[in-house]
């Protein structure tokens, strides 16, 4: 062969690995770099690369998806996820963060298929706590401890796991085990809300520990003010120390949240009639429309509504 063509092939040669570096580069610092818009930027151009493969591109959006994610830019994630599922969808990350922001926004049918996917995908543990979170929802108690507890096989302290777990089993009447569960959940994550929230309920019904619920009741809302049941145990146990102002302004806060809550309704009433505005009268009332019984388990509550 002339020199003077092994001379181009090797030039093509070299020309051809020097390409191969530059692509590679992106994808690479989407898994690596630690600076957040950076590593967007690269996923961006990794993904944006027709000279990568399908499956890594879709892995690059995936990776951006789920840093938006936690940044909360939820819309922007979960197109990214969609994305990523159209290029592969075997992605089983993909997968699992659509089917998480989906169940987060309450569509359950349209989640469970995702995370089965992304289950089997290699996603198990984390799947697992979620499809517990679609059986709880639906009240399939047995069905949630078996997906709570695979979860909790990969990570024993799974703080939500551990609460969704101990929900379930106190749905269940095991009061023991759930007590046992959010224990180690709040042990885990002190600052989980529905962990808090959880052993404050548990704490009130079964008259256990009112101290303790109303630290739970507390810190749940420290950490999440809109969370419904935090705001909704605090707002009781205030009603049995005589607290009516804090009380009502719990219930105001619940029912911002979930504006027809009976309970937070009937309790608002009685925080405003023990206050001396008698039109608190119409809450309850109100309150009554949605649940007829909602008086006896302010009653058994220990809420004295009069």
């Amino acid at each position: 062969m002339k020199r003077w063509v092994l001379a181009l092939i090797v030039l093509a040669l070299a020309a051809a690995c020097e390409r191969q570096a530059q692509v590679a580069t992106p994808a690479a610092e989407c898994d690596t770099l630690r600076d957040r818009e950076a590593r967007i930027a690269a996923c961006t151009t990794a993904a944006e690369d027709e000279t990568y493969s399908a499956d890594v591109r879709a892995a690059a959006l995936a990776t951006r998806a789920r840093l938006r994610e936690d940044a909360g830019e939820v819309t922007p994630a979960l197109r990214d996820y969609e994305a990523a599922l159209r290029l592969d969808e075997n992605n089983a990350g993909a997968a699992l963060g659509r089917g998480r922001i989906l169940l987060e926004s309450g569509q359950l049918d349209a989640a469970e298929p995702l995370l089965l996917r992304a289950k089997r995908g290699g996603e198990g543990a984390e799947a697992s706590a979620l499809l517990g979170q679609i059986a709880l929802r639906r009240s399939r108690f047995d069905e949630a401890v078996t997906e709570f507890d695979a979860a909790l096989a990969a990570n024993s302290r799974n703080a939500a796991a551990l609460s969704g777990r101990a929900r379930a089993k106190h749905r269940m009447g095991d009061l023991d085990g759930a007590a046992a569960d959010y224990d180690a959940a709040v042990r885990a994550d002190g600052a989980l809300a529905e962990a808090r929230a959880g052993r404050c309920w548990l704490d009130l019904n079964e008259e256990r520990n009112f101290t303790r619920a109303r630290g739970d009741a507390d810190a749940a809302v420290a950490a999440d003010p809109r969370n419904v049941e935090a705001q909704l145990c605090r707002g009781v146990l205030q009603l049995r120390e005589g607290e009516w102002a804090d009380a009502r302004a719990s219930f105001e806060a619940a029912l911002e949240v979930e504006p027809g809550n009976p309970t937070a309704l009937f309790g608002r009433g009685v925080a405003r009639r023990r206050s001396g505005d008698n039109d608190g009268r119409a809450d309850m009332n109100l309150a009554r429309d949605f649940d007829r019984h909602i008086g006896q388990r302010f009653d058994d509550m220990g809420v004295e509504t009069y």
